[in-house]
């Protein structure tokens, strides 16, 4: 039996960048795809539960998506120039 990797990102209630849709929330829950009693059409094994900081409509994303918001964002001296 595989072992799913182990998610090493932002933690419940601390803010936490989505890669796939590049939008900033606050992680809810990080969930094993067993644990969920809905059709999910998630690829990896664990599925992230976020909400927006101000409110407004909660999404979910494959965990392998979730990054903590500084390592999403460009830094200074990535600029090219």
């Amino acid at each position: 039996m595989n072992e799913p990797t182990p998610y090493n990102g932002p933690q419940p209630g601390e803010e936490a960048y989505d890669a796939a849709t590049g939008r900033l929330g606050v992680l809810q829950a990080v969930c094993d795809i067993d644990e969920l009693i809905f059709d999910h059409q998630m690829p990896g094994p664990l599925i992230a539960f976020l909400r927006p900081q101000r409110g407004g409509q909660e999404w979910m994303t494959d965990s392998r998506n979730v990054k903590f918001p500084n390592e999403a964002r460009p830094h200074p001296d990535s600029s090219g120039e």
